[in-house]
Formats: C-alpha cells, sequence, structure tokens
C-alpha cells in the first residue's frame, strides 16, 4: 500500500511541475507574441502611410498635418526624392520595454509559482515519509511489546499449572515459585520501559536548566544503593565539580540510570560499575564502564534499537528499551550517545552533552 501512495505522489508531483512549467512557458510566449504583435502593426503602419504619401500629392506635401494624427507614432522625414516614413525609436524602446517587462513579470510569477508546488510537494512527501516511518514504528513497537509481554505470561501461565498438580515435591514448587517471581519482575521491569520510553511525548519534562554533572551522577548513584545492594553490585563515582550541562534533570537521570542498571544485569559476579566524568571544552562526556561479556563490534549500532537485546542470559531479562531510551533523551539535549567495546571485554558507554557556555 504504501510504494502505491509513493508511485500516486511521485506522479501527482510531476504532473504539478510539468503544470508548472508549461504555464510558464504560455504566459511568457504570450508576453512575446504581444511585442511581435506591436512590432508588426508599426510596419503596418508605416506601409499604409507610404502608400497614402506616395498616391496622393496633398498628403506628399504636408504628411505630418494629413497623417499624423491617424499615425502619431510615425516620423514623416522629407528628402530629395520624396518624403521617408520611419517608425519613432522611443515608441520600438518602449515596445521592447514593455515586452521585457511583462516577460519578467511571468517569469518571476512562474518561478513563484513551481517555487510554491515544489515546496508543497516536499512537504507532501515529507508528510507521507513521516506517515510511514510512524506506522512502521507504531508496527514494531506492538509487536515488539506484545511479544514481551506474551513471553513471561505463558510462562506464568504454565507454572500457575504445575502448581495446581497432585504430588508436586516441595523443592519443585519452590523451584517453580522463584521463577514466578521473576517473571513477574520481568513484567514489571518490562513496563517501566515501556512507560519511560513515552515519557517524553506524554508527559512535559519543563525547561532547561543548569545541572552539575557531579551533583546528577550522584543522585543516580545514591537512588541505585538498594538495586546495588541487592545484586552484590559494586559502584565507583569520579566526577569534578562544577561541570555544568543545560538539560533537562529527568531526562538525564534516565538515560545514566538505565546505563547503570543495563552493566549491572549483564555482568557476572562480582559486580563492579564505574561511573566517571569527563570535561570539555565543548563537550562533557559521562562515562559508565562495566567488566561484562562486552558486545561485538557489528552490533554496536543495533543495541540502541528499540526492542533489541543482545544476550537473552542476563539477571534481570529486560525489553530491549533501555539502551533505545539512552540515545533519544541524549538526542533532545542535544548530545549523543556512543559505545566502545569488544567481545569478551566489557562495555564502556558515553553519554556526550554540550557544554554549557558561561553565556548560557
Amino acid at each position: 500500500m504504501s510504494s502505491r501512495l509513493g508511485i500516486f505522489y511521485a506522479i501527482l508531483v510531476l504532473l504539478l511541475l510539468v503544470m508548472g512549467a508549461w504555464w510558464l512557458y504560455f504566459l511568457t510566449q504570450v508576453g512575446n507574441d504581444k511585442a511581435e504583435y506591436e512590432i508588426q502593426k508599426m510596419a503596418t503602419n508605416k506601409m499604409h502611410a507610404t502608400f497614402l504619401i506616395q498616391s496622393d500629392p496633398r498628403v506628399r506635401e504636408d504628411p505630418q498635418g494629413f497623417l499624423g494624427p491617424s499615425f502619431p507614432h510615425l516620423i514623416f522625414v522629407k528628402t530629395d526624392t520624396g518624403v521617408e516614413v520611419l517608425v519613432d525609436p522611443a515608441v520600438m524602446r518602449s515596445i521592447r520595454d514593455d515586452a521585457r517587462a511583462t516577460r519578467n513579470m511571468f517569469l518571476y510569477e512562474g518561478f513563484f509559482f513551481i517555487t510554491l508546488l515544489v515546496a508543497g510537494s516536499t512537504i507532501l512527501y515529507m508528510s507521507w515519509r513521516s506517515e510511514v516511518k510512524f506506522k512502521r514504528t507504531r508496527e514494531l513497537f506492538l509487536s515488539g511489546a506484545t511479544h514481551e509481554f506474551k513471553t513471561p505470561l505463558a510462562s506464568l501461565k504454565l507454572y500457575t499449572e504445575t502448581l495446581g498438580r497432585e504430588g508436586l515435591a516441595d523443592q519443585d514448587r519452590s523451584r517453580i515459585r522463584a521463577r514466578m517471581v521473576e517473571d513477574v519482575t520481568r513484567l514489571e521491569s518490562l513496563v517501566d520501559e515501556v512507560l519511560s520510553m513515552s515519557a517524553d511525548d506524554t508527559f512535559a519534562q519543563g525547561p532547561q536548566v543548569r545541572l552539575d554533572l557531579a551533583t546528577e551522577c550522584r543522585t543516580v548513584m545514591n537512588q541505585l544503593r538498594d538495586f546495588a545492594q541487592d545484586h552484590g553490585a559494586a559502584f565507583t563515582l569520579d566526577a569534578p565539580a562544577e561541570v555544568f550541562i543545560l538539560g533537562r534533570e529527568l531526562t538525564f537521570h534516565m538515560a545514566l540510570r538505565n546505563l547503570v542498571v543495563n552493566a549491572v544485569n549483564h555482568s557476572p559476579d562480582p559486580v563492579h560499575v564505574s561511573v566517571s566524568v569527563q570535561p570539555g571544552d565543548k563537550w562533557h562526556r559521562v562515562i559508565v564502564k562495566d567488566d561484562g561479556p562486552g558486545i561485538p563490534r557489528r552490533l554496536h549500532e543495533k543495541v540502541f534499537e528499540c526492542f533489541f537485546s543482545s544476550s537473552k542470559d542476563n539477571r534481570r531479562p529486560g525489553a530491549g528499551v533501555g539502551l533505545h531510551l539512552v540515545r533519544r533523551n541524549m538526542e533532545t539535549m542535544g548530545g549523543r550517545a556512543e559505545l566502545e567495546s569488544e567481545e569478551g571485554a566489557g562495555c564502556t558507554f558515553k553519554l556526550v552533552i554540550p557544554a554549557m557556555t558561561d553565556n548560557g
């Protein structure tokens, strides 16, 4: 369907451009034809006046008196051989100037019209592309979310039916209950991530303010203190003071929190995650480094896609939304997210954010 719409829009744009070009040519030709008509009219009047002078001696004696009122654009010059009839040069210049002005007017109007057609066609094309992209994104979101929700739900259903069987050993019941808790936790994580992904589209986060990266990083690390204890993780923070950016606190917190949680979930015991701030003249960098299994180079861009997960073997399986949120939050702040990693050598994520200048 989208390809048919694309062909339809292409044909429509082509027809509009052809119509605009034809309209421009037609009006220009009309201006030229009008000038040619005026010049030909002058030539005809000259021939008519010459005939009258040659055929009537009275007119030949006083051509201006007899013919002047009828042919005001002609000049009559007496010579030794008779009377020479000329077209007034000022009139010819006026005709050519009028023709040039008319042609220029048509050209300017035509180019303006074509520009409007091109601009309108471009807007139409961009709207169509935006609609196609939105539909594809929505389909991807719905299919990914549906799949991620159905997997733990199906597992919970199976475990619930298994718990209802008679003669099930206590050890098996405990193991199944533990798995059920893991699935519920996974569902909770999925809901949090999906809600976070739509938060900046649904709720206004307020204006950008002056943020101290050391203070904001310390706040996020304190918020994750209980999370770190539950997973036996150790955090270190190296952030010099008075490194300022212009941004939104919620946006930055979400991005950094997702990176830290992602590092913990994908790192083997003992878990150690380091966060550091690297100031710069134009860009500041917040670096999150872990000792996890790393990510192959071929997946460095793909891990930032929505619902993509590079590994299914981690402490707290998610929906593959966290890193997508990180990149999108950085883009809203005018920055970017970078990844340095080799398979088996851990990951280093960098939040690259514009440095705040003295004038804000």
